[in-house]
């Protein structure tokens, strides 16, 4: 299943017993679940975000949801689930202080979408369609919203004869319902298609983003998937090809949609891909240049205004932070964990020129993953310690 946790690089050995014990306290002395990961994070304003994703526990993955107040992030929730079920949330999106909307998989028997909503205080588990069940799987990779009636949430369905095609459902403010979308399609023909990221401008304005498969054996390549809402329905739009000789791979993984500017963020090539909508066509930006060649991609982006976004991912086993001035887009000094072996940071928002956060997990020796949060201050990007879920 492609939905869920960023997946990094393969865990090694070799921490110390003080490490160890380090990494598994919450700070207090009290052990802690030594698995545990961020998807998705969503800002208001300097005082009030949203940050979401998992833990592993005996019984299976379940959902962790963590709030910042402007003084510490606190968990919301972090429940263990029936035995052999998994909750992955995937993104969140936050609407008001007391209203927003998250997403991800329900995985039991079937493999289903799964969506929860804040009223107030208190979380409340919505019904979702289950196109998968009983003759495939479907899951959600990520979640926008306009306002409290207008939402949707994207990923993918597996079909009951093992093809899978995108997934679109739409929150109205009283439910979840699935929106017909449009099959995408690669230039060889495709097999597999997948939406990773969505972002709504309106009720007549949103953007999908994702990824199609050729189908091509043993040559199979990826391609970019961008899909519009204009108020009626889904369609496909166009978007430039970065491909060069020797590599055609390229994948949308994030986008932000605003007033301010839309942006979409993935992978070519093994490089930072980076497309811009302007006079309403899609363009490749100009990526900075990885030193040696090093394999990046980008994750997510987020956008306060015509000279503020923010795309952030992967570099090797170590963080990646761009930021978009106006002009250009350019690499800026991110930090990673210490005693880690590798990082990736999986979401990205920003409420101000001034704030914005970034998630995702951190990974240590000994199969130990932790929470990973940066926080950007006006001046430096800076890690901001939150310990994994009591065990």
């Amino acid at each position: 299943m492609a939905g869920g946790r960023v997946l990094a690089a393969a865990l090694v050995a070799g921490a110390g017993l003080a490490g160890l014990a380090w990494l598994a306290s919450d700070g207090t002395g009290g052990p802690t679940v030594p698995k545990a990961w961020l998807t998705g994070v969503s800002a208001l304003s300097g005082t009030d975000a949203w940050a979401v994703g998992g833990f592993e526990h005996a019984r299976g993955d379940a959902p962790l949801v963590e709030h910042w107040d402007g003084r510490t992030w606190k968990r919301q929730r972090a429940g263990f689930n029936d035995p052999g079920d998994a909750e992955d949330p995937a993104g969140v999106a936050a609407i008001s202080r007391d209203y927003a909307l998250l997403a991800g998989t329900f995985s039991s028997q079937y493999v289903w979408p799964f969506a929860e909503h804040l009223t107030g205080h208190r979380w409340t588990e919505d019904g979702t369609p289950t196109p998968g069940a009983e003759a495939g799987e479907s899951w959600l990779n990520g979640v926008a919203a306009a306002s409290r009636n207008n939402a949707w949430a994207v990923g993918a369905d597996v079909l009951g004869s093992g093809r899978q095609e995108n997934l679109i459902l739409g929150w109205d403010g009283g439910g979840w319902n699935q929106v017909p979308v449009p099959t995408a399609t690669a230039s060889h023909g495709s097999t597999v298609s997948e939406l990773r990221a969505v972002a709504a401008v309106s009720a007549g304005d949103a953007w999908a983003v994702g990824e199609v498969n050729t189908g091509l054996r043993p040559s199979a390549r990826w391609e970019r998937v961008i899909e519009h809402w204009n108020g009626m329905r889904w369609s496909m739009v166009r978007s430039p090809d970065p491909s060069r000789a020797g590599c055609g791979n390229d994948r949308l993984f994030g986008v932000a949609a605003s007033r301010a500017g839309t942006w979409a963020v993935g992978s070519y090539c093994n490089s930072p891909l980076v497309l811009q909508l302007t006079a309403g066509r899609w363009r490749q930006v100009p990526a900075p240049k990885m030193p040696g060649g090093t394999p990046a991609q980008l994750n997510s982006v987020a956008v306060t205004s015509r000279t503020n976004a923010w795309a952030v991912g992967k570099i090797a086993t170590g963080v990646l932070i761009l930021h978009w001035n106006g002009t250009t887009w350019a690499r800026v000094p991110a930090p990673d964990p210490a005693c880690a072996t590798s990082a990736v940071l999986a979401g990205v928002s920003a409420a101000s020129a001034s704030t914005a956060w970034a998630v995702g997990q951190a990974d240590y020796p000994h199969n130990v993953v932790k929470l990973l949060i940066e926080r950007w201050n006006d001046t430096s990007w800076t890690l901001v310690p939150v310990p994994n879920p009591p065990s």
